[in-house]
């Protein structure tokens, strides 16, 4: 009888480790998503705002306002 109860208490461990194991793995992988997805993020935004950047720098002092006016107005 001890036997037995000693196998059973084995198996139930094996068990536990194992579900205990994967929520384990799983918490990893959200907290790894999670944090890939923000150092994305971050770097988008600096991308974009680098662009912004280069073009305010190369719209306001690129010649005759005049000439400006005349480039822009077809994107209007």
């Amino acid at each position: 009888m001890a036997d037995l109860l000693i196998w059973l208490v084995a198996a139930l461990g094996a068990v536990g480790g194992v579900v205990l194991g994967r929520l384990w793995g799983r918490a990893e992988g959200k907290r790894a998503g999670k944090r890939e997805a923000e150092r994305d993020a971050t770097e988008d935004k600096n991308k974009r705002l680098e662009r912004g950047r280069d073009a305010v720098r190369d719209g306001r002092g690129s010649g005759d306002p005049a000439d400006r006016l005349r480039r822009n107005d077809g994107r209007w």
